[in-house]
């Protein structure tokens, strides 16, 4: 099953910049969490990763300040599956079984966690440059 970035086609929320995307396991399905804000509100909204349905969306007023510049550009970023592959072969063996985007002081960076046995595993993954950190 390949699951990608959902567009998102709902409300205002496409107005928003991202500040980070998850993707991980919820209750037997996967499911993004997406982080976004304007100059008004921060906005969260949970998708189902399998067919895309909106499952929660919450909203509240900004109370500080982002930088617009410190949100994620997602044409500049590899994707999801791009850097599972980098992941896999850092930590050879691996189960990966959560992935999140965010923006680390104007970096952007894929943290992929993985399994395997007993052992849990974190790959860090400059978004931009393909690095591992």
């Amino acid at each position: 099953m390949v699951l990608s970035i959902p567009t998102l086609k709902y409300g205002d929320f496409r107005a928003f910049f991202i500040k980070s995307i998850t993707l991980s396991l919820s209750k037997d399905i996967y499911v993004y969490d997406i982080v976004g804000y304007d100059d008004r509100k921060d906005c969260t909204i949970q998708v189902d990763a399998t067919n895309n349905k909106i499952l929660g969306q919450s909203t509240q007023v900004l109370d500080y300040d982002y930088e617009k510049d410190a949100s994620l550009n997602l044409k500049k970023t590899i994707s999801r599956q791009e850097a599972n592959e980098i992941a896999l072969k850092e930590f050879s063996g691996g189960t990966p079984i959560s992935w999140e985007l965010t923006d680390d002081n104007n970096q952007s960076i894929w943290e992929v966690k993985m399994i395997h046995g007993k052992h849990k595993h974190t790959v860090k993954i400059n978004a931009r440059t393909k690095a591992v950190i």
